[in-house]
């Protein structure tokens, strides 16, 4: 007996032996998707403090939150935008200063 043959004779069995394993298989993805998920907030909250103290350390007065707002927006932390962000922040603040 070939093995088409035997697939045919007996293909309800050989479609519920494949249930069974594709469902172990998804099951096992999901409890990998959830550590992963666990795994990418942990490293997301390593990537904030490093940046925070990153910015601290850095020579210039470059605010922290500046840097986690470009991490945050998907955009390089670069000094060029790390410092055309704060001066965006400080314009509209400058801006009423002059006006009173």
């Amino acid at each position: 007996m070939n093995v088409a043959g035997a697939l045919q004779d007996h293909s309800v069995v050989a479609l519920a032996l494949l249930s069974v394993v594709l469902g172990f298989l998804c099951s096992y993805l999901l409890r990998r998707q959830k550590v992963m998920g666990r795994r990418l907030r942990i490293a997301e909250e390593a990537a904030e403090e490093a940046a925070r103290a990153a910015a601290l350390a850095a020579p210039g007065g470059i605010d922290p939150e500046v840097v986690i707002e470009l991490l945050r927006d998907g955009r390089p932390p670069t000094l060029d935008n790390i410092y055309a962000l704060m001066q965006s922040r400080e314009l509209p603040g400058e801006a009423t200063l002059q006006r009173a």
